[in-house]
């Protein structure tokens, strides 16, 4: 293969329809004849009929994903890996060998180690892992440890109450003390149960509210040589919405780039990933989040000036490029909008359900 046919597979897109935009505008900029395919379990999904191909995989849970997968990367003979899902990343990374699997085939799959991949997903595991890595992070504890929590931190101030291996925020409330328990009680209901939890409280985590405000920070990595810091950028939060960040303004990513290279080395980072940070008026800064994948604030510092989708295909393929990929404008405010575009014709209603 060379450079007149350059494929690669964005699986579990969803509604991120501009990442295959911004590949596609990073092929046209190295002069490939790219091609991005779609992997989607849902053929009506809003990025299934946005890419150049579009293959459907069963759901990441289906005995026959594995299979299926392989038939893909046998038909296209990809370079590039990568999935938007984070239940989709633990199956690659942890559940199997998947992800090993494909880097043996020369398939870059960006992402963390998989002990990183495990913790990012328990966030109660994230927090030790922090800790021993010498990167602040607020005292983490389960359902069951309230009292513990209460003891060491007071019962001044709030609390946050979600689900311990949610994802996008889910079971979110932030509450003072003399609400926790039941905002642990409500939490714990919407929790997605695992086969092997025994009570449903440890599926909850408590933690004191961070001081500060809070920033969305993005830190990237070499995907030839795991580890190595090439990138952080920066965003303080505005406004939220459905757990994403919906508004916000670029910053400059100074204060973070300690905890970013500890996180980096530590994780065996390659490629890019997404922290959610709180940074107080002493400039202490406090990691409370982990998304090992294209969070949903990188687009803010993509239109400031960043580049990731080129940095990525620039090593992919081995082609030379500037540093300008990781330089972006500070103070640049950008807010998310709504789109809707037709993904198929001819549906009934009962064909849907």
């Amino acid at each position: 293969m060379g450079v007149e046919d350059a494929p690669i597979v964005i699986g579990s897109a969803g509604r991120r329809l501009y990442l295959i935009d911004w590949f596609r505008t990073a092929f046209e900029t190295l002069g490939l004849n790219g091609r991005i395919i779609v992997a989607e379990n849902d053929p009506t999904s809003a990025a299934a009929s946005y890419g150049d191909e579009m293959r459907l995989l069963p759901p990441y849970t289906d005995p026959a994903y594995a299979d299926e997968l392989l038939r893909l990367i046998e038909e296209f003979e990809p370079k590039l890996f990568l999935s938007a899902n984070d239940y989709e990343l633990m199956h690659l990374h942890v559940d199997t060998n998947i992800a090993a699997g494909l880097r043996k085939r020369g398939i870059f799959v960006p992402g963390v180690s998989p002990a990183w991949q495990k913790g990012c997903a328990d966030k109660l595991h994230m927090a030790h892992m922090l800790e021993d890595i010498g990167v602040n992070t607020p005292m983490t504890v389960t359902g069951n440890e309230v009292d513990r929590l209460l003891g060491a931190a007071g019962s001044s101030g709030e609390f946050v109450v979600k689900h311990r291996f949610g994802s996008r925020s889910s079971g979110l409330v932030v509450v003072t003390a003399n609400h926790l328990d039941e905002a642990v009680a409500s939490s714990a209901k919407s929790v997605r149960r695992r086969a092997d939890s025994t009570d449903v409280l440890d599926e909850v985590i408590v933690q004191p509210c961070a001081p500060g405000s809070e920033y969305g920070v993005d830190i990237v990595s070499s995907l030839v040589d795991e580890g190595s810091l090439s990138g952080v950028f920066a965003r303080r939060k505005l406004r939220m919405r459905a757990g994403e960040t919906d508004k916000a303004v670029t910053v400059d990513p100074a204060p973070f780039a300690d905890a970013a290279a500890k996180i980096a080395r530590a994780a065996g980072l390659s490629g890019l990933i997404d922290l959610d940070i709180f940074l107080d008026s002493a400039g202490t800064v406090s990691v409370i989040d982990i998304n090992p994948r294209f969070g949903g604030g990188y687009p803010f510092v993509h239109l400031a000036g960043a580049d990731v989708p080129l940095y990525y295909l620039s090593q992919i393929f081995g082609i030379a490029i500037d540093a300008s990929w990781r330089h972006y404008e500070y103070g640049v405010v950008a807010a998310k909008y709504q789109e809707t575009r037709v993904t198929a014709h001819g549906q009934q209603s009962s064909d849907m359900q």
